[in-house]
């Protein structure tokens, strides 16, 4: 139940940002991929119905996101209440696939006839138009939730895997798999007031699990990402300041050489004894 309580809050944190943050860019958006003005333009082959390419490439991409974060999105975007990964995948199918239930899109009716008129102009119909702009409001939000690190431990936002790894590298494959050649989406982007800004880095995806046992704590803890880790955790407790480090600046990640290693452990040192007061003259 505390569980629960904790996500409801969080969501109803993120759907503040979505309002505050979002909704003018959203706004534009939809206006630019609307079929009266199509300045984002969909391809116009595009079918996501089962057993395609174009449904293919959109589950992966989909998938390239960590699943607590794309889980957020789902629930700020539409009224929905996620419980399980089998509810997550329902959910993508019906509301960002098929694009259903989403009490601010066209109606039936409507997206029924802009289909037919479609068909005839050769352009993408409503209904893909509208899966389209979700997608892109799903990008953009969650890199606005990322850099605001709303969930508080602060996951990755792509897997290890992923073949993007930045917002500008996701928005590259999204126009290339998904949108019409005549179509800029970064410009029409910027036009709406939005600039992809977020990496994830090495040292975001870095392990940082340490081994209880005694040979294996050791060489954990003459890992000089690991160690300075742990010192952030341990002096953040007395300074808040140092737990908003960006850490990312000065350690060297991957580390390559011996250079970098004695480098990475000299951070863990500064941590502690500026912050710690620890004495470490000699070391």
């Amino acid at each position: 139940l505390a569980e629960s309580n904790r996500w409801y809050i969080l969501r109803d944190r993120a759907r503040e940002v979505f309002t505050r943050d979002i909704q003018s860019i959203a706004a534009k958006i939809s206006a630019d991929i609307d079929t009266d003005h199509c300045r984002i333009n969909p391809k116009s082959d595009l079918n996501f119905s089962a057993r395609t390419v174009s449904r293919q490439a959109l589950l992966n991409f989909i998938s390239s996101y960590n699943r607590i974060w794309f889980r957020l999105a789902l629930e700020v975007l539409f009224p929905i209440n996620i419980e399980n990964y089998q509810q997550m995948k329902l959910s993508i199918e019906q509301y960002l696939i098929q694009s259903t239930g989403n009490t601010s899109s066209p109606s039936n009716d409507t997206i029924n006839s802009k289909k037919n008129n479609n068909n005839n102009n050769k352009t993408a119909s409503a209904q893909i138009r509208l899966t389209i702009k979700n997608l892109i409001l799903i990008i953009i939000f969650l890199e606005r939730a990322k850099l605001l690190r709303l969930i508080d431990n602060d996951p990755c936002l792509y897997i290890r895997e992923s073949k993007f790894k930045s917002t500008k590298e996701s928005i590259d494959i999204l126009s290339r798999d998904f949108i019409s050649s005549d179509t800029n989406l970064i410009r029409r982007l910027k036009l709406a007031g939005y600039e992809p800004i977020y990496r994830q880095t090495s040292l975001d995806e870095y392990n940082y699990l340490i081994t209880n046992t005694e040979n294996k704590l050791f060489d954990d803890l003459k890992d000089g990402i690991r160690l300075t880790r742990c010192a952030q955790i341990l002096l953040s407790s007395i300074n808040e300041q140092v737990a908003k480090f960006d850490l990312s600046t000065k350690l060297k990640c991957p580390v390559v050489n011996l250079v970098h290693k004695l480098l990475n452990i000299d951070q863990a040192f500064e941590l502690l004894q500026t912050y710690g007061h620890v004495n470490l003259n000699g070391m």
